[in-house]
């Protein structure tokens, strides 16, 4: 039994001998010359006070019939004389346009038979008069409710939004970039290009062209809130402002 003996002790001596070695290899080293170039970040703002210059007057007919033609035709009559109202009140035929059009049947429950039963057509008009002279907007509301409007309100507007919006933005950004070439010249620094730009809007009208309070008329005319005053047109002006953050990379040179 000696030759079996030999022969393990030689295999795990061999076995041994063959075990896998470990080499640690040390992480490189920074390369240092690889980093990101200095930067400067600088900041500017800009707001505007921007006040409403139109009005639009929007106003909704409904009309009750027992047969769909019915109910069409008394709407339109009404739409044409409110339209005709408006006319004589110095709204321009332009200014006055159709919004919408509805037309269904009308079902009220009966508690006899537990069922709906249809009690004719509803027609719903939808007409919307804009004007920029807010001294005619207590006669436009009062020729809409006379001729037939079930209810009435007014929004105010400021109609060059868009570009006021660009006005705002262009002045942050020359805010931010006078301080940074302030700063740089101040330094004895020079700019680099810049690397990221951030902006912070401020102001209801970023999301809306319309002042946040409105006012509304019941059929007989009377608004909740006075027309022309500063709660009407949501207060004398809106503040639009804006934010903005510029990085420059500073040259090295």
């Amino acid at each position: 039994m000696i030759k079996p003996t030999l022969a393990s002790l030689l295999l795990s001596s061999t076995l041994a001998g063959c075990a896998p070695r470990v080499i640690n290899v040390a992480a490189p080293r920074a390369d240092t010359s690889a980093q990101s170039p200095p930067g400067m970040s600088v900041s500017g703002s800009a707001t505007l006070e921007v006040s409403p210059d139109t009005a639009d007057i929007t106003m909704t007919i409904d009309v009750e019939a027992e047969k769909p033609g019915m109910a069409t035709n008394l709407a339109l009559a009404k739409q044409t004389a409110i339209a005709d109202a408006m006319k004589k009140v110095g709204v321009a035929a332009k200014e006055i346009r159709l919004s919408t059009v509805n037309l269904g049947p009308h079902y009220e429950w009966d508690k006899v038979d537990s069922r709906n039963v249809l009690q004719g057509y509803r027609a719903s008009i939808t007409i919307t008069a804009t004007t920029t002279q807010f001294d005619r907007v207590p006669a436009m509301l009062d020729a809409g409710s006379t001729n037939g409007a079930t209810s009435l309100s007014a929004q105010f507007r400021r109609s060059d939004i868009s570009e006021l919006k660009k006005r705002v933005r262009t002045m942050a950004l020359t805010a931010a970039r006078d301080k940074a070439e302030l700063s740089a010249k101040a330094l004895g620094i020079e700019l680099g290009a810049v690397t990221s730009v951030s902006e912070n809007q401020g102001g209801w009208l970023w999301t809306s062209s319309y002042f946040p309070t409105n006012t509304t008329a019941n059929a007989s005319g009377t608004a909740e809130a006075p027309v022309g005053s500063d709660q009407a047109l949501g207060g004398v002006g809106q503040p639009l402002s804006l934010n903005v953050a510029v990085t420059y990379d500073l040259s090295q040179s």
